[in-house]
């Protein structure tokens, strides 16, 4: 089985190589941050990823898309190496989490850590006021055995090295991961760097495979943060009781997250 994690970019108008790398990689679980669906017709629709996901993952049926946030713009000052980080998407549209998945779902849920579904018109109370969730997805696979999945996209502060907030977001999925005895597997991008006390968390129940295999970076060296020795934001997190065939951490443009790519099996 493959799985793939990835942020698709809110803010990059990438669709048509989100949509060609797709079908390259013929992933069998997709685990992506920051997808976006338009609720407004006038919206751009460069800015509008979902479709396009569809339209690449006919072959994976069942899925579970969780937009947490209602926009129209976005304005920041300092933000992502810009002086002045405009964005007008000519109306409102959603984004969020999204899963899909080649096998069928039996339990899905979409648990907010902090606050609920948010229109955002005001800027102002961004990061402080910022709707994060997580998926949890259970799934039958062909052997009649079942995994879970959840899928986060992390609390966003521009350093990555954690704060109470995102200690006790973490304890939370940390929760809803260790209350099945099946194998599990957590994703995602959480804006923290892997030596955070907030990500050693996981430590005891998952192997963090970043860290299992040496990986230097998920972030393309256009990011703010690639003067570090190590600029680690995203992660897959597995129990023991699955068998990693690979895992490899891409060197692609797709987006402004490098995409993460597990083939598993379990023992």
């Amino acid at each position: 089985m493959r799985l793939l994690c990835l942020n698709v970019a809110l803010f990059e108008t990438n669709n048509e190589k989100l949509y060609e790398f797709l079908l390259k990689t013929k992933p069998d679980i997709i685990c992506l941050q920051e997808v976006a669906d338009k609720l407004d017709s006038e919206v751009n629709p460069l800015y509008i990823s979902k479709g396009f996901i569809d339209k690449a993952t006919v072959n994976l049926p069942y899925s579970l898309f969780s937009p947490n946030w209602e926009i129209c713009n976005f304005h920041r000052k300092n933000f992502h190496k810009k002086e002045n980080f405009d964005f007008e998407f000519g109306g409102f549209l959603r984004a969020g989490n999204y899963f899909k998945s080649k096998f069928k779902i039996l339990k899905r849920a979409n648990v907010f850590i902090k606050y609920k579904t948010i229109r955002f018109t005001d800027w102002s109370t961004w990061p402080a006021k910022q709707p994060k969730a997580v998926q949890v997805v259970d799934l039958q696979l062909p052997n009649f055995e079942k995994i879970r999945i959840l899928n986060y996209h992390g609390i966003w502060t521009k350093e990555k090295i954690g704060n109470p907030e995102t200690l006790a977001a973490c304890k939370r999925i940390n929760k809803l991961a260790t209350e099945v005895s099946y194998p599990t597997i957590i994703t995602g991008d959480f804006n923290l760097f892997p030596d955070t006390k907030s990500m050693k968390v996981f430590q005891n129940h998952f192997i963090s495979l970043v860290d299992k295999y040496h990986i230097q970076a998920t972030r393309p060296e256009s990011n703010e943060l690639n003067h570090l020795q190590r600029n680690v934001v995203d992660f897959i997190l597995v129990t023991p009781n699955i068998k990693i065939k690979s895992f490899k951490v891409l060197d692609s443009d797709v987006s402004d997250h490098l995409p993460l790519i597990l083939d598993f099996e379990l023992t």
